[in-house]
């Protein structure tokens, strides 16, 4: 399995892949970064912290609940139009920016496309399930098929809406930043971290594209979708 880490490892470096995202929503952050010390997983929450657990996908149809879901280098934007608006209360919502060394451990898992295709069977450890998610083509979402293009980012995977699944804990430390929707987003943030010195702890963006679909063109196209730091 050594020999294996490292081969990612090393397309991790090849691929220029800077971090992983997972979004949450924004109330939860003075949670995650303070007494929670990060992310865990929907088993964990459930038996030791009910109380923060609000499920984006309460049936895991991927069947791993003990791994927390994240995405590389952007974020699941479709899914999080879904799940966004089953919350009228609460609309305010984050991407979390996390290191990438997280690809390169033995108990992290992959998915060329949602994880909960197929029940899960497409979830898979290691080397060859890394790669998977790069290959030419993937079929997707509704029998779409998605495929590279000649000027592609080469850290993005072929379909956007790849996961990557950590096994239960991401610390607060592996952290490194959080990216909000608009500028009026950011003054109630700023709000709160005035009053939460932990929500000082990381660097803020303000990154329209990454909570629309536009990123998804851009990359394809080669380009990367701005992120002014906040």
């Amino acid at each position: 399995m050594a020999d294996e880490l490292g081969k990612i490892r090393a397309e991790v470096t090849l691929r220029g892949i800077g971090r992983l995202c997972h979004f949450t929503q924004s109330r939860k952050l003075p949670h995650i970064l303070g007494e929670l010390d990060g992310l865990w997983s929907t088993a964990w929450l459930k038996r030791w912290r009910p109380d923060l657990l609000d499920q984006t996908d309460p049936l895991r149809y991927d069947g791993h609940e003990d791994h927390v879901c994240c995405s590389v280098e952007y974020p699941n934007t479709w899914y999080l139009a879904r799940v966004r608006d089953r919350d009228p209360l609460f609309r305010e919502w984050v991407v979390v920016f996390i290191t990438p060394v997280f690809l390169y451990q033995e108990q992290t898992l992959f998915c060329p496309r949602n994880a909960a295709a197929e029940g899960g069977a497409l979830v898979q450890a290691g080397y060859n399930g890394f790669v998977r998610l790069y290959t030419t083509q993937v079929t997707g979402a509704q029998g779409r098929t998605r495929a590279r293009t000649p000027m592609m980012l080469a850290c993005s995977p072929t379909d956007d809406q790849a996961e990557v699944l950590i096994h239960q804990h991401i610390p607060a430390s592996a952290i490194t930043g959080v990216a909000v929707a608009n500028v009026e987003q950011m003054a109630v943030e700023n709000a709160r971290r005035n009053l939460l010195p932990e929500l000082g702890r990381v660097p803020w963006y303000v990154a329209p594209d990454l909570f629309t679909e536009q990123w998804s063109t851009m990359i394809r196209r080669g380009l990367r979708p701005a992120e002014q730091p906040a």
